[in-house]
């Protein structure tokens, strides 16, 4: 699944190139292209790299110890977010740093959370490479070379006692830190996992997380206190709750709180204005402050080698339009570490790569050779395939040293490509940015693991009234007038359900397997028009039970009121999920906002859980100017209501005019 957070992996790099594509055009040509001296000298000086298999021997790598052996971080970057021989490499560059220099921390440009199932698979065999790397949450790492990179270290872990741990330093997600979170303080400090399982409810669930800054003010301010009592009882509680589980747990469910605050932040981030410099900014700083937290945990002789982009290892920041100073990962790193950090930079040529296209589909791209002048091109003239440039080897005086101070172009490309080669590019100077440039002269697309094949579910959703509150279905599966929602890497299977509700009603279970990857939504939805809702109160409930054994997990109710372009406004969201196997009725109520033209309406299955859901109701009420939220009653006999217009079976129901819900 292409989501908002898929989407965004490549705006550090799309601000960078058209920074760097402004700046290119006012510069002449000469001063960038280099000549026969610089042409030269690199093939004089680049290191010949044997090959970008992983495998094979070190005599070629070992023309890099002298660079690296002293570091207690590598980054290893990438000049695009789907390209196999630089996946390749940096597999190679991990072996060796492994195997040769000791280094015991791999951390990925992956969502903290997420990757603790691939740290639990690489140190107990839990699960299986395949799944927790699809759990990990981006299609960037969703590949057959990151499986080869994970078997490996699997297999190190068995075969020796030095254990190599993988975690991800990323916090653009929130639901598996949420989960992991919650499991935790259910053993150690159970009171306060009820209570935060309520108040960091929008936190834990795929489907609404993104949207918590269009929650009502009371929820995000009981999610943002909960974390800081949360956080507070890791400090006062440490003692305590290290008794009951271990101090490597307190570490990582410690980082998950840490995490889940990150996440609130940079999200809230979103209502302000320059939100996509501020974001950018903050997520880098949170990200260097998560890997140096992480190497603290594992204690003084820990070291650690990171993947990420090019944009997020490099030491020197971006100054977009002059005034507007973005300060990567690799910069806070660089302040943090000094000399014992050491990064690595990618480049290429020519080749295919992976990237989402315009229309937002993902696909193989390629790209012709670099144009004269790009970095890129330089090194190709060499004439080896595969190299490294020590770039602290080159001298500070003459013809490169020139050159390179004239900023030249290098190809730089995230998770989007629209078509345009000459638009991702960035403009520096790569010793600013750069201990080592390794270089492939020819590249090929990464290769994407296959995804499970999903449940086939009916086209529809988008009604001009409230439709089928029955939950009818005439032939498939999902209701009629509803249509599915899947926030998965596991697919979520919908059928009627056999039992009958509180209310004799016809119930619709939704459902997903229990596995290693726990988290993810499901369900289904439709919207209409505001018409007679406008300006009123609008009440929405069903009966409902779960079979969730986890924390955090189970059936939820969700409404969201949307704009005239289908953007979300405001999101309610019924609080923690239900996780009862007795039917209960639930129901959330909020004013429609004013700006407000769509109505849609959800049942949710949050995490590996199954849900019923039956008897949905909406309700006109004079508008409060407050959010009721989770509101539950007791289980009681099928209940005497007023009819609804919308009671009727869906092939009979009139159009919205007669309703007296017509479109504004």
């Amino acid at each position: 699944m292409l989501n908002r957070r898929a989407m965004l992996l490549g705006a550090s790099a799309l601000a960078a190139a058209g920074v760097a594509g402004a700046a290119m055009a006012i510069r002449s040509k000469w001063q960038t292209h280099p000549n026969t001296a610089v042409i030269n000298w690199l093939k004089a000086n680049a290191l010949p790299i044997t090959s970008a298999e992983p495998g094979t021997d070190f005599k070629d790598l070992d023309q890099l110890r002298p660079l690296i052996a002293d570091a207690r971080v590598v980054s290893l970057g990438e000049a695009t977010h789907g390209t196999r021989e630089f996946f390749q490499l940096k597999h190679r560059m991990i072996e060796y740093c492994v195997s040769q220099l000791g280094f015991t921390m791999i951390g990925f440009e992956a969502q903290y959370g997420s990757t603790l199932a691939v740290n639990d698979y690489v140190l107990n065999g839990r699960g299986n490479a395949r799944d927790v790397i699809a759990g990990m949450e981006f299609w960037t790492w969703d590949t057959e070379e990151v499986v080869a990179l994970v078997e490996w270290v699997r297999a190190w872990n068995i075969a020796n006692t030095r254990k190599v741990k993988f975690y991800g330093f990323d916090m653009q997600s929130s639901p598996a830190s949420g989960m992991h979170l919650l499991a935790y303080l259910e053993r150690v400090a159970p009171h306060l996992a009820v209570v935060c399982e309520q108040n960091i409810a929008p936190l834990v669930s795929a489907y609404v997380a993104d949207d918590l800054r269009l929650m009502p003010t009371i929820v995000r301010d009981q999610a943002m206190s909960q974390l800081e009592i949360v956080l507070d009882g890791f400090a006062t509680q440490r003692a305590d709750w290290i008794a009951r589980s271990s101090e490597s747990e307190w570490n990582l469910a410690r980082q998950s709180a840490i995490v889940l605050d990150q996440f609130a932040r940079r999200n809230a981030m979103d209502n302000e204005s320059l939100s996509w410099a501020k974001t950018l900014r903050f997520r880098d700083r949170c990200m260097a402050a998560n890997v140096r937290s992480l190497l603290d945990a594992e204690g003084p002789g820990a070291k650690a080698v990171l993947w990420a982009h090019n944009g997020h290892v490099q030491r020197s920041p971006l100054v977009a339009f002059k005034v507007i100073e973005l300060a990567y990962m690799g910069s806070h790193l660089h302040t943090m570490f000094g000399k014992e950090m050491v990064t690595v930079g990618f480049a290429f040529n020519q080749g295919g790569f992976r990237a989402v296209d315009e229309s937002g589909k993902l696909r193989d791209h390629t790209v012709p050779p670099a144009p004269d002048g790009y970095i890129d091109a330089a090194l190709a003239a060499t004439g080896l395939p595969l190299l490294a440039l020590d770039l602290a080897n080159i001298p500070p005086d003459g013809p490169v040293a020139k050159w390179l101070a004239a900023k030249p172009s290098q190809r730089s490309i995230g998770s989007t490509f629209y078509g345009d080669s000459s638009n991702y590019s960035d403009v520096a100077d790569p010793r600013e940015k750069y201990d080592i440039l390794l270089f492939v002269e020819r590249t090929t697309a990464s290769r994407g693991n296959p995804r499970p094949v999903a449940q086939v579910v009916a086209e529809g959703g988008s009604n001009n009234a409230p439709t089928n509150l029955q939950l009818a279905a005439s032939a498939a599966t999902v209701p009629d007038g509803w249509r599915a929602i899947n926030h998965s890497w596991h697919p979520y299977w919908l059928s009627t359900a056999e039992d009958r509700t509180l209310e004799a009603g016809r119930a619709v279970r939704i459902a997903r397997s229990d596995d290693t990857v726990i988290w993810g939504d499901g369900g289904i939805t439709q919207n209409f028009p505001v018409g007679r809702f406008r300006g009123q109160r609008l009440a929405f409930s069903a009966n409902m039970r779960a079979d969730a054994a986890r924390i955090g997990t189970g059936a939820q109710l969700v409404i969201r009121f949307l704009a005239k372009g289908g953007d979300a406004v405001q999101v309610v969201q019924s609080g923690a999920p239900v996780r009862s196997s007795r039917w209960m009725r639930h129901s959330i109520a909020a004013d429609v906002p004013r700006n407000a033209e769509r109505i849609q309406i959800c049942l949710v299955v949050t995490g590996a859980a199954a849900g019923w859901f039956g008897d949905v109701d909406l309700e006109v009420k004079p508008a409060e100017g407050v959010v009721a939220l989770g509101d539950a009653d007791e289980p009681r006999p099928k209940r005497k209501r007023s009819p609804r217009p919308w009671d009727m079976p869906p092939q009979s129901l009139p159009i919205g005019e007669r309703l007296g819900i017509g479109i504004r």
